[in-house]
């Protein structure tokens, strides 16, 4: 006796593939949603971890390198900051010595002064003396203010008396020094004392 086909397994599984182009309500399909129905959609790039490793890395270079420019730009202003210091430094220390040779100076002249048309060899030496001290004030940068003939200008001299003067081109303008001014550059070293004309009144 024959056996039927499938009494005693299980029963093949058969795929059916379902074409049609309506829908059981009747409606007709679009083509486009047959098509995605039809079509499986792409699976997702699997993602490297090597490429966050090395996005990872990247940025961290870029950390580096921005940390190491603001330590360079640091350096740069520390090193700035001390060059001017160091300058004004040596700009003070130039100043004391200068002043102090100003008044080795102002002695050598009120000497010259009172020795008048006198000649001999003391007054020599001092002439002599007084020429390298005031060589020397030069060399540390120095320099005479230039007031004789100017107008008064309080910045850079002190009035400490005021001569009358007919002339009114000479009102208000230095017509003595008693005493030269120096500065070093834009630094007033001392001002100088003069005396100043002033218009007399009729």
């Amino acid at each position: 006796m024959s056996e039927e086909y499938g009494s005693n397994g299980p029963e093949p599984q058969i795929k059916v593939t379902d074409r049609r182009r309506f829908t059981p309500e009747g409606e007709a399909i679009p083509a486009e949603r047959e098509l995605a129905e039809e079509s499986p959609a792409p699976a997702d790039p699997a993602v490297d971890p090597r490429d966050a490793k090395l996005e990872a890395q990247q940025a961290r270079i870029d950390e580096l390198l921005r940390a190491c420019a603001a330590t360079v730009e640091e350096s740069k202003a520390a090193r700035a900051r001390m060059e001017r210091e160091k300058a004004r430094v040596l700009e003070a220390e130039r100043a004391q010595i200068a002043q102090a040779l100003l008044e080795a100076v102002d002695g050598l002249e009120r000497a010259l002064a009172a020795a008048g048309g006198a000649k001999g060899p003391l007054v020599d030496g001092v002439r002599l003396t007084l020429s390298s001290l005031a060589k020397k004030v030069q060399e540390l940068g120095a320099e005479r203010i230039p007031v004789l003939g100017a107008p008064f200008d309080p910045r850079v001299a002190e009035a400490v008396d005021v001569v009358p003067v007919a002339s009114p081109a000479e009102n208000d303008v230095v017509v003595q020094e008693v005493r030269a001014g120096y500065r070093i550059g834009e630094r007033i070293l001392r001002p100088a004392r003069v005396r100043v004309g002033r218009l007399a009144q009729a």
